[in-house]
């Protein structure tokens, strides 16, 4: 829940509400690099002292170890170690109504194309513009690279297949597997079907309140995809469920939702047309990994805004 938190601030879901956290605000975006030093300094200090218990720990193992051994020494070299495994994602500036993303022909504009908003925030004690400091920011979180990182695990490869063998033989529906939509997209097109590999998404999006305060107006939309090909007790675990994009409030996007579905979209459609060359941990071998959109799940004012954006 703290990571989750983060991410929001540092996506900058601050209402209005929140002006008087101005300085504070001014601090995390780089304006006062001292300061910035300064509130480093004390995070350090309020470190658990657990940490440096661990640390020392790390220093001391090697000792107890062969001389070949490879055990990291530090906490620092087990954080960098487990960087490696982090996908990342993308910041994506936006226009603060909703117009555009600032990305390919628009990434050097410093103005919307449309209703010509500025891109960058103005600081609010002399209404000076902060040049570096965008209004909006779109978090994406690319979804290639981790279709294909589910196939470099021997286990989720095997799972991955689950749908192709385990389709209902007596009617009932248990899985999307048995729907009539599954069928029919099947029999569209029998290519895709052929490879059982080739990935069935569903995309859910609405809006909540990240600060779940009653007097606070603000709407963030998560956007997720679901899995399809595995088994009905992973599918919908939430570690199978791919969070893809993170939109920033304070308004709900509306009938805008396309703009910021645009990077994911692309990837989708690449996937679908293309697809992209994924190893198989399973099977040791390599494929053209296609994937297909089958369903949006949401409620009724989210399928409007979905729709419209389709």
């Amino acid at each position: 829940n703290d990571e989750i938190f983060g991410l929001f601030q540092a996506a900058e879901f601050m209402d209005e509400e929140f002006a008087t956290k101005a300085d504070l605000r001014e601090i995390a975006e780089g304006e006062d690099m001292k300061e910035d030093e300064f509130l480093a300094k004390l995070a350090d200090a309020e470190t658990p002292y657990i940490q440096v218990v661990f640390n020392d720990l790390l220093e001391t193992l090697p000792e107890m170890l062969p001389e070949d051994n490879v055990l990291h020494t530090s906490l620092y070299e087990v954080k960098k170690f487990l960087k490696s495994f982090d996908m990342g994602y993308q910041k994506i500036h936006a226009c603060v109504n909703d117009c555009c993303l600032f990305r390919k022909k628009y990434k050097k504009l410093e103005k919307c194309p449309k209703c010509k908003a500025s891109r960058w925030k103005t600081n609010i004690h002399n209404g000076e513009e902060k040049k570096g400091v965008p209004q909006k920011v779109l978090r994406y979180f690319p979804i290639i690279p981790r279709l294909k990182r589910m196939f470099r695990s021997e286990e989720m490869a095997k799972d991955l297949r689950w749908h192709y063998s385990n389709k209902s033989d007596d009617g009932k529906l248990r899985h999307p597997v048995d729907s009539v939509t599954w069928d029919q997209m099947n029999e569209r097109y029998p290519a895709f079907a052929a490879e059982e590999r080739n990935v069935r998404l569903g995309l859910s999006t609405d809006g909540f309140n990240p600060f779940n305060m009653k007097n606070t107006k603000y709407s963030c939309w998560p956007v997720l995809l679901v899995n399809y090909n595995l088994p009905p007790d992973l599918c919908m675990k939430k570690e199978n469920i791919m969070l893809t994009l993170l939109i920033p409030g304070p308004k709900q996007p509306g009938n805008s939702l396309d703009v910021y579905l645009e990077p994911l979209i692309e990837d989708l459609d690449h996937l679908w047309k293309n697809g992209e060359l994924t190893y198989d941990a399973f099977s040791k071998s390599t494929f053209n990994l296609k994937a297909m959109l089958l369903w949006t799940i949401s409620d009724f004012p989210a399928y409007g805004n979905l729709v419209a954006a389709q």
